[in-house]
């Protein structure tokens, strides 16, 4: 099952009924200030924080994200907010951008042998991204695997497990956005 955690995010909203609706696995959602209610015989295989608005540092309550990643040792997709969430649990930082962005950026590879870019094949792709917010600087803990002009840590990865950030929304960016939310979904071991 994959458990996503909605942080306010209209992107999540059209996935749920763009993709997942028509997918045969199972998945639940919960809103961010929502406790996580699950039977004991519930078994995650992922989870997905996804994008909304603020930071993790304003009064949105964000516990339920926190929750998921204390309690479920699976793989982790970030996104957007999700993203950040990630870096600031992990002892990272982030910052405030200059201004507000909003528009599709050029994402380019450093790292594309991770199993995120398996099928991609570009080292660039175009990635919908709004926010206000970076990682400036990454997790001890964690590697960047893609830069734009924005963000020098526009995707990253821990060095030890699947957990994925994504400053971008990639469940909205078209055709090379979804290959790697289904690669993500692959890791995971929820779709073949």
């Amino acid at each position: 099952m994959l458990l996503i955690i909605d942080n306010q995010s209209a992107f999540i909203k059209k996935f749920k009924r763009q993709y997942l609706s028509e997918q045969d696995f199972d998945y639940v959602f919960f809103d961010h200030n929502q406790p996580i209610t699950l039977s004991a015989k519930a078994e995650i295989k992922g989870i997905i924080l996804s994008g909304g608005r603020g930071n993790p540092f304003e009064p949105l309550n964000l516990t339920s994200n926190f929750v998921a990643l204390i309690n479920f040792d699976v793989p982790v997709l970030g996104m957007c907010l999700g993203h950040e969430i990630l870096a600031i649990a992990y002892r990272g930082r982030i910052k405030r951008l200059s201004e507000y962005h909003s528009k599709k950026e050029l994402v380019k590879i450093t790292k594309p042998d991770d199993p995120i870019f398996s099928g991609l094949k570009k080292q660039e792709f175009l990635l919908v991204k709004r926010h206000t917010f970076h990682v400036s600087e990454l997790p001890p803990s964690f590697e960047s695997l893609a830069t734009s002009d924005t963000c020098a840590n526009e995707i990253i990865k821990h060095k030890e497990k699947p957990i994925y950030g994504f400053q971008s929304h990639p469940e909205v960016s078209g055709e090379d956005g979804m290959l790697m939310v289904k690669n993500f979904l692959k890791i995971c071991k929820i779709i073949d």
